[in-house]
């Protein structure tokens, strides 16, 4: 510290007792400006070292980090995400924004494509679940709840919150739609048809086997006379994508 500040604060410190020896000398007081100034560049000076030491620190713990060195980029598709099916780069941002896309451009080919049905979903009210596609067929007294996922490889925890939810909600659409049959379903939107998903997806999902489908069962249920192969559906998608990000 400045000499010079080690003194006025020495004369500060020992102000009484030289009131108290009648001292004739004089006491020069820095202003006290000049003495939180003088304070503020020692303080910074010291926190500009610490965080220089800091961040040497750091950065030597992560040059070393066995985990870090052997890391590698992968920008390989997932290839049970949607995001596989589209040719153009989606971030995971535009990925989840194509899910939304894509429940509501199907929800409108179901209204249009089936006559029979309503669409019924509302805004939800504070508590409840969202649910993603909600139909009527009142001459049939029939309701038809769907999930629809962009991704079905979920962790075991997540997979199994997925299912939950369906159970849950179809239960609730059963207490409240008495005398109507509850259609529930899971649906996979990454595979145009139930057959090409993979066991390792269809047993995360043993608790709602029978419901878990690809767009086509769906479509198939909603009776829209709409079959995709594996082309078109792809192609389908790749429209869908291409709609909402092409400037």
């Amino acid at each position: 510290m400045d000499n010079n500040i080690v003194n006025h604060i020495t004369n500060i410190t020992n102000f009484p007792e030289n009131i108290n020896n009648n001292s004739d000398e004089s006491i020069s007081i820095l202003p006290i400006e000049n003495l939180e100034s003088s304070f503020s560049n020692v303080s910074l000076n010291n926190s500009n070292d610490e965080k220089q030491d800091l961040m040497t620190f750091l950065s030597q713990i992560i040059d070393e980090d066995e985990y870090i060195i052997n890391c590698v980029s992968n920008n390989k598709k997932n290839i049970h995400s949607l995001s596989y099916l589209i040719d153009r780069m989606l971030s995971q941002s535009d990925c989840i924004k194509l899910g939304y896309g894509l429940e509501s451009v199907l929800r409108n080919i179901i209204s249009k494509k089936n006559s029979k049905i309503l669409n019924i979903k509302e805004k939800n009210e504070k508590g409840e679940k969202e649910r993603d596609h909600l139909f009527k067929d009142e001459k049939n007294k029939i309701i038809y709840y769907a999930e629809l996922k962009s991704n079905l490889y979920l962790d075991t925890e997540k997979s199994k919150s997925t299912y939950e939810k369906c159970l849950k909600i179809e239960a609730e659409l059963i207490n409240k739609y008495t005398g109507y049959e509850i259609k529930m379903f899971l649906v996979g939107l990454r595979y145009y048809r139930k057959e090409e998903m993979p066991d390792l997806i269809k047993n995360k999902y043993q608790s709602i086997i029978n419901n878990l489908v690809g767009i086509n069962e769906y479509l198939n249920a909603l009776e829209t006379n709409i079959v995709f192969d594996e082309l078109e559906y792809k192609l389908f998608l790749n429209k869908c994508a291409d709609a909402m990000y092409n400037p």
